[in-house]
């Protein structure tokens, strides 16, 4: 049985780091993937933990024998109202995680060294847990989220398929306007969100709106729900600030499902207010792989 990437589920870090880099079209495989072995080989000397990713471009660059069925670039996506989300599909992820910043700019630090003459670095952005784990907005983060078996069900490619025991991974840099939603009463906050504020409680009944981002984001099909496994994390300054949204799937159906309910797309006529304020700025598609195909590859 494969083993998927230890960091997608571990739990209790409170600083991130994000790296995206889009691949030299000069660089040579074999020195992608020695790159790529140097940083996983730092990695097993630091007390942090790194999951690597790769878009499809870069996947079939190092391991044109296969791929996961569905793995492809994102797709920009038009939303209802203006609303759009971008593709910016980047070639290799290094998602770095610990309870320690300085740590996490050691390894991101040592990972740019070896990634550097092989790779264009896209975005360099490092993350924070806020207060008790919730978003800017002042919500808590990722409640409803999958536990234990139900978790690596939800998030890892099932046994029997290419590419077993790794995920696919949907990653986007969303951009908050904090002022706006501030603006809002906490109780028209919570009809947005779908939660109440201090304590996560969902709502129930009318008092739910179908443009909830709950309403849309938590999705039964054939009654089944289709479920993720959410790793965002609050990222920023005063200037600008937002959330790295990260999730881990089994399939990329789930994502595109999730992201036209939230844009309006689906069908129903709905879509998510969240989405009037706070907009994405990236949007990639990857595909995490188990650790033994990863060694594999990059050996």
């Amino acid at each position: 049985m494969s083993s998927p990437q230890a960091g997608i589920f571990t739990e209790g870090n409170t600083h991130f780091y994000y790296l995206e880099y889009q691949l030299q079209p000069d660089a040579t495989t074999d020195d992608v993937r020695r790159a790529i072995a140097s940083a996983l080989a730092f990695q097993g000397e630091s007390t942090a933990e790194t999951v690597i990713a790769f878009g499809k471009d870069a996947w079939d660059r190092v391991n044109p024998a296969w791929h996961p069925e569905g793995l492809r670039p994102f797709s920009s996506l038009a939303g209802v109202d203006g609303c759009s989300v971008p593709s910016t599909q980047r070639d290799l992820l290094f998602w770095i995680q610990s309870r320690r910043r300085d740590v996490n700019m050691q390894v991101a630090l040592a990972i740019h060294s070896f990634m550097r003459m092989v790779g264009t670095l896209k975005l360099d952005l490092a993350g924070f847990q806020y207060l008790d784990s919730r978003d800017l907005i002042g919500f808590i983060d990722g409640t409803a989220n999958p536990k234990e078996d139900k978790a690596r069900e939800a998030a890892l490619i099932p046994e029997g398929q290419a590419g077993a025991g790794g995920s696919f991974v949907l990653s986007q840099q969303w951009v908050h306007n904090l002022p706006a939603f501030n603006s809002l009463s906490q109780s028209e906050q919570e009809r947005v969100v779908g939660r109440t504020k201090p304590d996560s409680i969902e709502l129930e009944g009318d008092a739910m709106p179908p443009t909830s981002h709950v309403s849309r984001t938590d999705y039964k099909e054939n009654g089944k729900a289709l479920k993720i496994v959410r790793r965002s994390a609050p990222y920023g300054t005063v200037a600008e600030h937002g959330l790295y949204f990260l999730a881990f799937s089994c399939d990329l159906y789930r994502f595109q499902v999730l992201l036209e309910r939230m844009f309006g797309v689906s069908g129903d006529g709905d879509s998510d207010h969240l989405i009037r304020y706070s907009q994405p700025v990236t949007s990639s598609y990857w595909f995490a792989p188990s650790r033994e195909v990863l060694m594999q590859v990059c050996s």
